[in-house]
């Protein structure tokens, strides 16, 4: 591990502007922008999806209630993340608008097109392979209803309506994501950025009025799980954590305190009892989450963000996108045994190999389509220096 050579600094805001205006440069190789995605990097959070998947792989992989709410967690913290960055983006985008040097609608173009780029050419590609080749043909896949779901990004609508029966019913938390995008985009960029974080907090309560909702009324726990009201306060939680300016008190900071809070994130849902009452009170976990993700961006220089930002973490973070997509309806047993290699073994061992698998074709998945995709269909960057998103370091 390279040692991190900069010092304590000061916290840096949600434009990632030290004293002075100046950027920091980043101070070790991999800590700066990514070449292919043209976005800084935050230390740390390639570690922290890492983790994330690894929660929902267990979850799927080896299922029991303590496990199952430690999956749920996983997609959650997901969520977290995702709207600490996409709101951030728009935020900025929002300022260039509001400089006068873009506007609304382009600016809403770039984003989706972005978005496209990151997210569409391999999920579709998931979805043809298994539909429409005979890989697909020993797994169940729903009904047309569902597969028709699927295509729209409305898998989570369908779910709730029919519930789970189909291997593929891990796609809803990607049709959240993708609705999240729909409604808050628009928006964000026609509202003044001061008002980004009151709508960030009316997400917020409208979240938790349709858990009161849902509860009143008596629905099955399926909609607890897959609800998109119900899981847009999560992302909204990360998007107001994104546009928080002022730093965390200093105890905060420290390694102790880093690793207490993941600790604590992580072991809730292997504490929580019925697993009913972890779907309705647990996503309170995603304060913790956010609340994470503010101390890994104002302390990158801990031992904590060090170890996230291993290289075998960040790797499997990088990947994540694809390895969720892919690691349900792939088992290594069959592959196995097509390849004339039966295997007969404790679960740990199968378990091991489904990871190693689904890994190996999120490594090709990312450098034969995702990667070429996204130089190939995201927007130009722009030449000007634009108001900085995060503080690389």
């Amino acid at each position: 591990m390279v040692p991190f050579e900069h010092r304590r600094d000061r916290w840096s805001p949600a434009f990632g502007r030290r004293r002075g205006g100046v950027q920091d440069r980043p101070h070790r190789p991999g800590s700066g922008a990514r070449a292919d995605a043209g976005e800084p990097r935050i230390l740390g959070f390639d570690g922290l999806r890492a983790v994330a998947f690894l929660m929902v792989f267990v979850s799927h992989k080896a299922p029991s209630p303590r496990t199952e709410a430690l999956g749920s967690a996983g997609v959650w913290l997901f969520f977290v993340l995702s709207g600490f960055l996409i709101v951030r983006i728009l935020a900025a985008a929002r300022a260039r608008i509001e400089s006068g040097t873009a506007t609304p609608l382009d600016s809403l173009r770039v984003f989706y097109r972005n978005r496209f780029a990151r997210i569409v050419p391999v999920y579709y590609a998931f979805l043809f392979v298994l539909y429409a080749t005979p890989l697909g043909s020993p797994l169940d896949l729903g009904d047309a209803g569902f597969k028709r779901a699927t295509w729209l990004y409305l898998t989570n609508l369908y779910i709730e309506r029919h519930g789970w029966g189909t291997e593929l019913g891990h796609l809803w938390s990607l049709a959240v994501e993708q609705q999240f995008y729909l409604l808050f985009a628009p928006v964000a960029l026609i509202l003044p950025r001061r008002h980004h974080g009151a709508l960030c907090g009316a997400l917020i309560g409208a979240s938790v009025l349709m858990h009161v909702v849902l509860w009143s009324a008596g629905d099955w726990l399926v909609s607890f799980d897959v609800d998109t009201l119900a899981n847009l306060g999560l992302i909204a939680l990360g998007g107001l954590a994104g546009l928080r300016t002022k730093p965390l008190a200093a105890w905060l900071g420290r390694d102790a305190a880093l690793i207490a809070v993941l600790a604590l994130f992580l072991a809730l849902p292997l504490l929580a009892g019925e697993t009913g009452l972890w779907l309705v009170v647990g996503r309170l976990s995603g304060v913790l989450a956010a609340l994470l993700l503010l101390q890994i961006v104002q302390c990158p220089e801990s031992r904590t963000v060090a170890i996230l930002d291993s290289p075998w973490l960040r790797r499997i973070g990088v990947i994540s996108y694809a390895a969720y997509l892919f690691h349900v309806p792939l088992h290594a047993e069959p592959v196995l045994a097509a390849l004339g290699l039966p295997l007969a073994g404790p679960r740990a061992v199968t378990l091991a190999l489904d990871l190693a698998l689904t890994l190996l074709l999120a490594e090709a998945s990312w450098r034969l389509l995702e990667s070429p995709a996204r130089r190939l269909l995201r927007a130009p960057r722009r030449a000007a220096r634009e108001p900085a998103l995060v503080n690389p370091l």
